[in-house]
């Protein structure tokens, strides 16, 4: 039943992963524009996280002229006029700037001093007026920056909109084919009729005027291209106008700089949808994406390339060495002049600098982060492998577990990703990973918690009555080695009976003889609790007892040896206690084994019993009933022996058996205590004990007799086993042994 939930929850966990595979394939706006937020916070960490602590530098000089704050009061309010920016285009090119980009449109002539003196002065003479009206090519402004830009590389601004209709007499529509004439695109682009094209296509286009638009080097628009969260991240090089493509800022100003007479474009048709590959120049060639866009290749944060106030720039305070073989963007960081952008670097990035970041990776473009065309393809796969292997490794695990392994999934897929960014610059998406990781986690750490409570509550449903509470929390709490499924190990088992119960019980009423069984067994179920025993069962006044199982007990020996003299000291104790009620003494014997058992749960559909079975498990049984033949209180196995031993424990040897129902002989013990415990009487006792053993199994039958007598007469241990000896050895004496005779006396009754 387990199992077959384990392979549902398998199951579900892969719905999981194919659940979150198809959200990224939706074409819902919302779940779309989620997962960009979503992949747009995890990008902005990546890249800030592995920007270098000093900007990158390049041969190029990219700099910023800034119409600044300072720029503003030194010169005046903005727009300025013509002449001023004529000034600032003549200074730059006086100081060897190799190319001029402006950030800024040109888009409506500027007034004429004459024209606006004849406009408000009705009252003039004509000849007046022909006069100041030969005068006005020398003060228009239009005409003075058109000169200036004739004698230098320049590239001006221009901006698109896609609004079908618009009220502002800036804005040219794309039908009127006389006020464009003037806008050219450097860009060679073969575009099939009726074929469909992803790349951004606009209606509108707010140019600069003619006079400045045809002396020009090139025009580039200077649109952001900012995502569902209103960051700007990637940037568009190339948009569609009328049929054409147009340049970016940055595109056509690394044209101009590089010589280079045209655009070329690489792309594919597939199924009548055309596909935008690449851009190339000259020697650079740029892949982009199907929109022809590029992730920008951030430089730093806001002012991480030179930026130079344009006033120093107007009033030639400039060092000449500052300028000279510059690529120059003049844009604004003024607050008041609204080009502040929020970007993955910072939230109030100036836009012109957007366009020196995209320059620098247009002119060298091993440096822009690459989407691989197979993104998608790569996506999937790893989500598939992601959701499969998680489903696996989580399944049927505890929380702890679930939790180490989504932490090892999330570390494994980061460092994955972040070293592909960091050493090759390619960026994959890391949004519906981190999601299936998330969610794996949060399905099975659930069903974990369930499963884990279920365990805990039927293991200590199975365990509550055999071992004591504070074994049994560690039993859950550790969870290792246990398995109610059957298995063989090395075990003690105890068994321990009171002697003559039946013809004790017979001196009982009910209710007396209830009580005196539950204190009995109480009593010594405390005591193989406090050992780290577990109860197998009570039968009447038997107890049964094993040790290293459900959890590994490494002195499994030991505690039962302990055990077993525990209980008899206890039972000593309330015997007295007894007799102060009326109630006769009792005494018990005691049997512990060591060896190979089977323990698990047993039983029948019906019932079933955590217990031990195994010949070690019979033996233990056996011998117990041998203690009143021997009239001790504690026998032990001679595996038992061998292990108590090598801990200090005293022990006298009592025979060597051949039980019923086993062929190979065992040599079983009576153990007295810890050694260090005993008197210097005590262990001389046994000793000369074993003395007698050895004559016995010598067949020196005088002096084993001899020693025997003397030590039954010590009376500091049980004299019945030298009766037994001494009563045996007249056997022997009148008997004819064989050369095989080893000492081993069977029992033939259980």
């Amino acid at each position: 039943m387990i199992a077959n939930k384990g392979y549902k929850h398998f199951l579900n966990g892969l719905i999981i992963t194919l659940i979150v595979i198809s959200l990224g394939f939706i074409a819902v706006k919302d779940v779309q524009e989620f997962f960009q937020r979503i992949e747009g916070i995890l990008y902005d960490i990546r890249l800030l996280a592995t920007l270098p602590e000093t900007p990158r530098k390049f041969d190029e000089n990219v700099i910023i002229i800034d119409i600044d704050e300072k720029s503003l009061a030194e010169q005046g309010r903005y727009p300025w006029s013509r002449s001023k920016i004529s000034q600032l285009v003549d200074n730059l090119m006086a100081s060897g700037v190799v190319v001029v980009a402006f950030d800024i449109v040109f888009p409506e002539p500027e007034d004429n001093p004459v024209d606006l003196i004849i406009a408000n002065n009705h009252d003039l003479n004509s000849p007046f007026v022909e006069k100041i009206t030969s005068l006005k090519p020398s003060v228009d402004a239009d005409l003075k920056l058109s000169n200036a830009i004739t004698n230098a590389e320049v590239v001006l601004g221009m901006m698109f909109d896609d609004e079908k209709t618009t009220n502002s007499p800036d804005i040219t529509d794309s039908q009127d084919i006389e006020q464009t004439e003037n806008l050219s695109s450097n860009i060679v682009w073969e575009f099939p009729k009726n074929a469909v094209s992803d790349i951004a296509q606009f209606n509108k286009v707010l140019k600069n005027i003619d006079v400045l638009n045809k002396n020009a080097s090139g025009s580039g628009f200077i649109n952001s291209v900012p995502e569902s969260d209103g960051f700007i991240r990637k940037a568009s090089l190339v948009i569609q106008y009328q049929g054409k493509l147009y340049p970016s800022l940055a595109l056509e100003a690394a044209r101009v700089y590089t010589l280079s007479d045209q655009i070329n474009t690489e792309s594919e048709l597939n199924n009548n949808h055309y596909w935008l590959q690449s851009l190339s120049f000259g020697e650079h060639k740029i892949p982009t994406n199907e929109k022809g866009q590029i992730l920008i290749p951030f430089k730093g944060a806001q002012k991480s390339f030179t930026y130079i106030s344009a006033t120093d720039v107007i009033e030639n305070r400039v060092p000449t060495e500052k300028l000279e073989g510059a690529v120059a963007f003049i844009g604004t960081s003024a607050i008041g002049l609204a080009d502040l952008r929020a970007t993955s670097v910072g939230i109030q990035y100036p836009g012109v600098e957007v366009h020196a970041n995209v320059f620098e990776g247009l002119m060298h473009p091993e440096i822009i982060p690459v989407e691989p065309d197979t993104t998608l393809a790569i996506q999937f796969i790893l989500l598939f492998i992601t959701g499969l292997v998680l489903s696996f490794l989580m399944n049927n695990q505890g929380p702890m577990r679930i939790f180490y392994i989504c932490f090892a999934a999330l570390f494994t897929h980061l460092a994955l990703n972040w070293s592909l960014w960091f050493f090759f610059k390619v960026s994959l998406p890391q949004s519906q990973i981190l999601l299936i990781i998330i969610w794996l986690t949060l399905y099975f750490g659930s069903v974990g918690f369930f499963l884990e409570n279920y365990r805990r509550k039927h293991i200590k449903g199975v365990f509550d009555q055999y071992v004591p509470p504070a074994y049994i929390d560690k039993l859950l709490a550790t969870g290792k080695g246990i398995s109610l499924t059957p298995e063989r190990r090395v075990m003690s088992v105890l068994f321990a009976d009171i002697r003559d119960f039946t013809q004790l019980s017979e001196n009982f009423s009910p209710d007396e003889l209830s009580e005196f069984i539950n204190e009995y067994l109480s009593e010594n179920t405390r005591i193989i609790f406090e050992k780290q025993g577990t109860i197998d069962k009570y039968v009447g006044d038997m107890v049964m007892a094993f040790w290293n199982a459900p959890l590994d007990d490494e002195q499994h020996e030991v505690h039962a040896v302990d055990t077993a003299l525990a209980m008899i000291a206890t039972t000593q104790a309330m015997s007295k206690k007894f007799k102060t009620r009326g109630w006769p003494a009792i005494n018990i014997g005691v049997g512990v084994s060591t060896g190979d058992m089977i323990v698990g749960d047993m039983g029948s559909t019906y019932r079933k019993a955590y217990t031990v079975l195994g010949d070690e498990v019979n033996l233990g049984s056996r011998i117990e009933s041998l203690t009143k033949f021997y009239g001790v209180s504690i026998l032990i196995s001679e595996q038992t022996y061998q292990a108590v031993v090598k801990q200090g424990m005293l022990c006298r040897q009592v025979d060597t058996i051949r039980v019923k129902g086993k062929q190979k002989p065992t040599t079983i013990y009576e153990p007295i205590g810890a050694k260090e415990q005993q008197s210097k009487e005590m262990c001389l006792t046994v000793e000369k004990h074993h003395e007698g053993i050895q004559a016995y199994l010598a067949q020196e039958w005088d002096t084993a007799i001899n020693i025997f007598t003397e030590l039954q007469n010590q009376r500091l241990l049980s004299s019945k086993l030298y009766d037994i000896y001494i009563n045996r050895i007249a056997e022997l004496k009148q008997s004819t042994l064989n050369n095989e005779w080893d000492g081993t006396y069977s029992h033939l009754t259980k």
